[in-house]
């Protein structure tokens, strides 16, 4: 049974996490090929997709942590972190995002993308969206392309990954940049 939907894009519909999910957040989450694309280097246990049934990481309600479906089937699971010092103050998020193996490919990840970053910057008043993904995850560096993000920056080395450093890009999309975008 799929949760209440929050938010529908084009070709995904974004549902808060309720128990009947929790099975698939861990499979994927621990899955070596999403968890090589994840800044969490540690494994997912249950209570960890727990904190985030009702939609948010469990922290404060500021944060949306969403199950991306497509064609009737769970596909990833979408996020807009806020929950850094100021975050609110500065009225800015982290944009973050895994699809499946079997589901990559198909722009979920840019159409939920897209509806998550409408809603914050529509409905929440966000000045600013942030992303990173790892420079060996050159998909994901398209997907906030198409979203119209700019590469701010490497931190260089930042993660160890499967016992090598990885540089980790930092993206940023202003809410000017997003109007523009959807003229």
């Amino acid at each position: 049974m799929a949760g209440p939907t929050f938010l529908d894009g084009e070709r995904v519909t974004l549902r808060v996490p309720e128990e009947s999910d929790v099975a698939f957040l861990l499979e994927n989450e621990n899955d070596p090929a999403v968890r090589a694309t994840r800044s969490a280097s540690a494994p997912t246990g249950p209570d960890d997709v727990r904190r985030r049934l009702g939609g948010t990481l469990g922290q404060n309600d500021d944060t949306l942590a969403l199950v991306i479906w497509a064609d009737g089937e769970r596909v990833g699971h979408v996020y807009l972190v806020r929950e850094k010092p100021n975050d609110q103050t500065y009225r800015r998020a982290e944009l973050a995002y895994w699809i499946t193996p079997d589901a990559q490919g198909n722009g979920y990840a840019t159409d939920a993308g897209r509806t998550i970053l409408d809603h914050g910057f529509d409905s929440l008043g966000l000045h600013k969206v942030v992303a990173k993904t790892f420079a060996s995850n050159p998909a994901s560096a398209r997907v906030l392309e198409k979203l119209g993000f700019t590469q701010e920056g490497v931190l260089r080395d930042e993660a160890l990954v499967g016992g090598e450093f990885e540089d980790l890009l930092r993206f940023g999309l202003l809410v000017e940049e997003w109007r523009e975008g959807e003229e």
